[in-house]
């Protein structure tokens, strides 16, 4: 809600110039403010009688408490507000905000908090309503704020990836963050095709005595994609106590970083530096601290940096143990696990209080959150993370799904890693200590671990029929370069960047002039996909048909790569209008 978090003054806006211009120049401000308004104060009543009006406020101001008078633990973020010094809420502060102690020992201007998380009644117009209220600002959304409607940044974001390459170079982890992005700049982003995530080197890394420190075999203006300096970890902190997650990454251009938890939610809530949400703070350096921690709590935080070179997704478990009565917190049990209790779905019904559990999700290989409500249908619910990946995943995680990690020491050396985000191998900086087995000498050796180990023999993708048959009995017929694929289970999507429009009956691609093309991907098995895409192939001669407007491709579908000989091949098929003949051969 947009009534819990501080709005941080600019660092060069006029809050700022107040807390920086030195205590004369402000007692002198403040002296002319505060006799401006005795003045203005003996002069309301004589105005209001006279034209019947009342002196009650429209709207009520400064309600609310300061956050560490709700939580002893709360204060207030000293990187983001201890340059806002004020001396009252009146005096220096907006309607909505409250003078505070922070942290430096000073006081500063941060918005108000209220015991349930919300403004009373009596601050909100009655006919307040964001219906007809149009906010300009790409990423912005109408809400109720003081009784009135403005516009926010989006602070929610879905959490299926769909990558997008904008135009500020940065690549977001779907279009919802790019327009969230755009608003906190007060900014315009428009998706542009990805120039920097296919565009990885083909070969092995550079000899050793060609590189340079800190980042070898690339030039000072080379953007490198981010990489972590240490592991994410499992941590554990007892209820009311306080943890912090620090996403140490390093990249060129520095990378952005977010925060978000995992919900059973089809949105996440994106966490941004020098901000405050609830008992959580992200710091300007990118850590995510949690004060006087609740059960609630417990789950998986994600980090992303995302620099013009690539994108990187770290997982940060984090368990609350619950104190019992003695002071010593609750334990698993040690008696054997059951595998087939780890294949159920965690039961959500409600016998008794609900309480934050672990659960292992098959469908994503991972271990999650959820409300148990101590019905016990299965035994796949778990105090802790640790104990959830003990019983259900083993001590190991699969190499493949593992972070970039370039680690704490300076012997640099060129390595490889597999993004399993971006489907890719990827080179990076390792410095020679402390990183993980996602950690190849070669891209070669990178491709053949991941995503699919040699013992997995994949067959040949075998075609429908060849290509003047294909191009008859398709619906499209496009010269494409793959820029994204998105898998689901027995289904997928494909993102393909326009070159060419060869044959349309149906979709008006040259007509709208459309640049972009989506295409639905059926009866896919992801073991072994056919077609078998990869954006390293170039150019793509794609064949396909077109059901309820939606274009589609099936396993048997003609997917070739494109060159000079087939283009200008399928140009002669159409202007002889071969297809008509062989139509009217057929009938």
């Amino acid at each position: 809600s947009p009534r819990r978090r501080a709005r941080p003054a600019a660092r060069g806006g006029p809050m700022a110039a107040r807390g920086r211009g030195g205590r004369g120049a402000r007692g002198h401000r403040a002296g002319g403010r505060q006799r401006l308004r005795a003045g203005i104060a003996l002069l309301l009543p004589v105005l209001a009688a006279a034209a019947g009006l009342s002196l009650q406020p429209g709207r009520m101001r400064h309600l609310g408490v300061c956050p560490n008078q709700l939580n002893p633990n709360l204060w207030v973020d000293a990187q983001s507000t201890c340059e806002r010094e004020c001396q009252a809420d009146q005096q220096d502060c907006e309607d909505f905000e409250k003078c505070c102690t922070n942290v430096c020992g000073l006081r500063s201007c941060v918005a108000a908090r209220f015991a349930d998380g919300s403004v009373p009644a009596l601050a909100l117009a009655p006919a307040a309503s964001c219906e007809s209220f149009v906010c300009a600002q790409q990423g912005s959304d109408c809400d109720i704020w003081d009784g009135q409607p403005v516009c926010k940044c989006k602070d929610r974001c879905e959490k299926e990836p769909s990558f997008t390459c904008a135009s500020d170079g940065l690549t977001y982890y779907n279009k919802c963050y790019m327009d969230a992005e755009a608003c906190l700049r007060g900014t315009r982003l428009t998706t542009v095709p990805c120039k920097h995530i296919f565009t990885w080197p083909d070969t092995s890394p550079v000899p050793q005595e060609t590189t340079a420190r800190p980042t070898p075999g690339v030039g000072p203006e080379v953007p490198v994609p981010p990489a972590l300096y240490t592991n994410p970890f499992h941590q554990s902190v007892r209820a009311g106590g306080t943890v912090s997650f620090r996403c140490d990454v390093s990249g060129r251009p520095q990378p952005d970083i977010t925060w978000e938890k995992q919900s059973e939610r089809e949105e996440n809530f994106i966490m941004r530096p020098d901000q405050m949400y609830g008992n959580v703070v992200v710091t300007n350096i990118g850590q995510l601290v949690i004060y006087n921690a609740r059960h609630e709590d417990a789950g998986i935080y994600t980090c992303t940096a995302r620099n013009a070179a690539g994108l990187l997704r770290a997982d940060f478990p984090l368990s609350v143990l619950r104190r019992e009565p003695g002071g010593t917190p609750r334990t698993g049990s040690p008696q054997p696990f059951p595998s087939a209790e780890c294949l159920k779905e965690p039961d959500r019904r409600r016998c008794e209080p609900t309480e934050v559990r672990w659960h292992f999700d098959a469908k994503q290989g991972s271990c999650l959150t959820f409300r148990y409500g101590g019905c016990g249908a299965n035994r796949n619910h778990f105090e802790t993370y640790e104990e959830c990946r003990a019983a259900c995943l083993g001590s190991a995680r699969p190499t493949c799904l593992l972070p970039m990690v370039q680690g704490p020491c300076q012997n640099w050396e060129p390595r490889w890693a597999y993004n399993h985000l971006l489907k890719q191998c990827h080179s990076f900086v390792y410095g020679g200590c402390e990183g993980n087995t996602n950690n190849f000498e070669s891209k070669e050796t990178c491709e053949d671990v991941c995503p699919f180990p040699k013992s997995l023999q994949c067959k040949a993708c075998r075609l429908k029929s060849k290509m003047v048959l294909s191009l008859c009995r398709s619906d499209f017929a496009i010269v494409g370069r793959l820029m994204e694929i998105v898998e689901d289970q027995d289904s997928g999507i494909a993102r393909f960047a326009l070159e060419d429009v060869l044959k349309d009956e149906k979709m008006g691609l040259k007509f709208f002039n459309i640049k972009y093309l989506e295409v639905t991907l059926t009866d896919m098995d992801w073991s072994c996909p056919c077609p078998n895409m990869t954006a390293e192939d170039g150019p793509l001669i794609i064949m396909g048909e077109v059901h309820d407007g939606m274009a589609t491709l099936d396993p048997s579908s003609y997917v070739r790569a494109a060159n000079d000989k087939r283009v200008k091949k399928i140009y002669e098929l159409m202007e002889k209008k071969t297809c008509d003949l062989l139509n009217r051969f057929q009938d």
